[in-house]
């Protein structure tokens, strides 16, 4: 949960957690090799440190490197018969919560954003191709080092890391399906962190902002010795590019997947997320929003691991109770 504006960073939140004096007295223990390690891994904080694969959430990347390039409008338009065909492979659009896969026919690109088409994204990223979403992932920050502690191999699409340096798209080692990248789908592995700073920068008009958790240090007596400020990281879009997709975000969730964010009186824009695992009928979900839309005040990015359910059905909600919280009039300070 962030302060897109700021990049402060108001809550990180890990689970399954655990009782730090547990560690404390048992952390020979811990740290000896061949230590049992537990299944669900609470010691890991999934917030920073969680490798997940960020489904449609990452279609917002793949919007901003096709809009702010200006390869494609708004409205620019798609025949969706439900899947495409990528490397002679059927690639087909997400199930819906009601139903089975749709096809819905002739769509415009702010559409494909809004309902989460696969088959357009597919389309997007062959035509502009992995390069340029690698290059826009790089503006995102994802192969920068973030300010807060992360392991370094959370910044790369994991197919493209190997033997301690990268592969770019023109380096034939690199198998890159850019159909497949472009919905967030394919050897891509993000943190929580990365992709509520996707939500916040286009929420600041196209401006990365470094995220921080330390606000002041003070000392014994409660005086203020260092204050941190907010830092600029760079522009990643620009102005009309941000708009343009705060409005297909925005139709999102009040017209598309992401209804379970909606807030009676606030526009909030969002984008919704399910990944699938290899284990058949289990997800990681995500969402990712922002709201006000107009002038936005919080960000936030929730991913759930081992679901059965969807994006909007499962993430969706919980992101809606948390923008409420900051947005509530008890937050304001």
């Amino acid at each position: 949960v962030m302060n897109p504006r700021t990049g402060k960073v108001y809550a990180l939140a890990s689970q399954p957690t655990y009782d730090p004096n547990l560690v404390e007295n048992h952390f020979n223990l811990i740290k000896a090799p061949g230590a049992p390690c537990h299944p669900a891994a609470p010691l890991l904080n999934r917030a920073t440190d969680g490798l997940f694969t960020p489904g449609s959430t990452f279609k917002v990347v793949t919007a901003t490197a096709a809009l702010n390039s200006h390869k494609f409008t708004p409205e620019s338009t798609f025949d969706d018969p439900g899947y495409c065909i990528e490397y002679g492979k059927q690639v087909s659009n997400a199930a819906s919560p009601d139903g089975p896969v749709e096809a819905f026919g002739r769509v415009t690109f702010a559409q494909g954003l809004q309902h989460s088409i696969n088959s357009v994204f597919c389309n997007i990223g062959k035509a502009i191709g992995a390069g340029l979403i690698l290059d826009y992932m790089k503006k995102f920050g994802f192969y920068k080092d973030p300010t807060l502690e992360t392991p370094a191999n959370e910044k790369v699409p994991s197919g493209l890391y190997h033997g301690g340096r990268l592969f770019f798209p023109s380096n034939p080692a690199t198998q890159v399906d850019p159909g497949r990248l472009a919905f967030g789908q394919e050897t891509l592995a993000v943190t929580p962190l990365q992709m509520a700073m996707v939500a916040s920068t286009v929420a600041n008009r196209g401006v990365a902002m470094n995220p921080q958790v330390l606000d002041r240090v003070v000392d014994s007596g409660g005086k203020t010795i260092v204050r941190v400020h907010p830092k600029e990281l760079r522009r990643v879009m620009s102005r009309t590019t941000a708009d343009q997709i705060t409005s297909m975000m925005v139709d999102a969730v009040r017209d598309g997947t992401g209804g379970a964010a909606a807030i009676p009186g606030i526009s909030v824009a969002g984008k919704t997320g399910t990944a699938e695992t290899g284990n058949s009928g289990i997800n990681t979900t995500w969402f990712i929003c922002f709201a006000p839309a107009e002038n936005p005040r919080v960000a936030v990015a929730v991913t759930l691991e081992n679901q059965t359910g969807f994006g909007g059905t499962t993430a969706a909600p919980i992101a809606r109770v948390l923008m409420q919280a900051v947005l509530s009039p008890r937050s304001k300070k």
